[in-house]
């Protein structure tokens, strides 16, 4: 069976203006521009099958927001092959652009200055929707995301939480069979993204729709997606199922230690970050005056412990959350 997605070897390449320093060099960048090229990403390959959800998890800078744009057509590739629903995204087929659905948390497809009624009822003209489905459809999406008081409501009065889950309604109207998410949650509260979330597990659900997911907020990636891509300085670093990540994150867990004298409190800690500085595999989680946080594998735990005073120290381990261990992988290829 053909894949969802399929990418292979794909770069993408941007040229950016060269610096300059002094008028001299300004006037002349101005008369005979040089550029700089930056690789944005390199040699990408992965595969996704129909009705899964990818979360794509990277630092800012990375190449997210570049290879989203690439998938949906936006941006076409420097180098490599894209096929996505069958598709080249980048020739913009109608056949094509009437199967997927695109949120950026950043931009609005809503008029802004007119109800957001109207710009649902002109996206049913556009995209042909019959008017059954569209009622049936607009009922449930309003219902569960909570907007019956906002469509009447012009774009610009709206709430943030308001506005993103309008414009994952919109994109939602037509029934895609995949939607792309890029960064749809930040900024919203707890309840609005908890609504998004329910939501986008239940059309996976009903209807097999597949979601593709960037997001900072990494609540998102672990409560609606089963596979990851991790992408850094535009290079995968991993592709696989969400389990299979957290069962390499195991063999870590969070060592967190304050003294039991709290006169002693920072003369002891001092002590302890001594210690624990011989360690080369141990990274910092939390360093506060009174008390301290580790990442620690838990083949170094024993090892910790026989090098303490017996009696000075509160130690407390636990597992390691998801997030933390995903912060923890960027600082370690940061330092590549």
């Amino acid at each position: 069976m053909e894949a969802l997605i399929d990418l292979q070897s794909v770069c993408k390449d941007y040229y950016l203006a060269g610096e300059t320093e002094g008028i001299a060099q300004w006037c002349k960048q101005l008369i005979k521009p040089t550029y700089v090229p930056f690789q944005a990403l390199s040699s990408i390959d992965f595969r996704v099958k129909a009705g899964a959800a990818v979360g794509f998890i990277g630092p800012n800078g990375a190449g997210k927001s570049s290879l989203i744009k690439i998938l949906c057509g936006i941006q076409k590739p420097s180098s490599g092959t894209v096929r996505v629903l069958g598709f080249d995204p980048s020739r913009r087929e109608r056949a094509f652009l009437k199967q997927i659905g695109v949120v950026f948390g950043h931009k609005t497809s809503l008029w802004w200055d007119l109800p957001v009624k109207i710009s649902l009822n002109t996206y049913k003209e556009i995209y042909n929707i019959n008017d059954d489905d569209y009622r049936t459809r607009l009922v449930e999406l309003t219902e569960a995301l909570n907007l019956s008081k906002v469509l009447h409501k012009p774009v610009r009065n709206l709430s943030l939480g308001e506005r993103v889950k309008c414009e994952l309604t919109l994109n939602l109207l037509h029934a895609p069979k995949l939607i792309f998410l890029d960064e749809p949650t930040v900024g919203l509260d707890v309840t609005s993204k908890y609504e998004i979330r329910r939501y986008l597990n239940y059309k996976r659900k009903e209807d097999n729709l597949s979601v593709f997911l960037t997001s900072h907020d990494l609540g998102d990636i672990e409560s609606c997606c089963d596979d990851a891509i991790i992408i850094d300085k535009g290079k995968i670093r991993f592709d696989g199922s969400m389990r299979e990540l957290s069962a390499n994150f195991k063999a870590n867990i969070k060592l967190t230690v304050s003294t039991q004298d709290p006169a002693w409190s920072e003369r002891g800690l001092l002590e302890f970050k001594e210690i624990i500085g011989r360690f080369s595999n141990i990274s910092v989680l939390n360093d506060g005056a009174h008390q301290a946080t580790y990442l620690v594998p838990k083949a170094s735990l024993s090892s910790i412990f026989e090098m303490f005073r017996e009696g000075v120290y509160d130690l407390e381990v636990s597992p390691v959350d998801f997030e933390n261990n995903v912060v923890n992988l960027f600082k370690t290829w940061s330092g590549e």
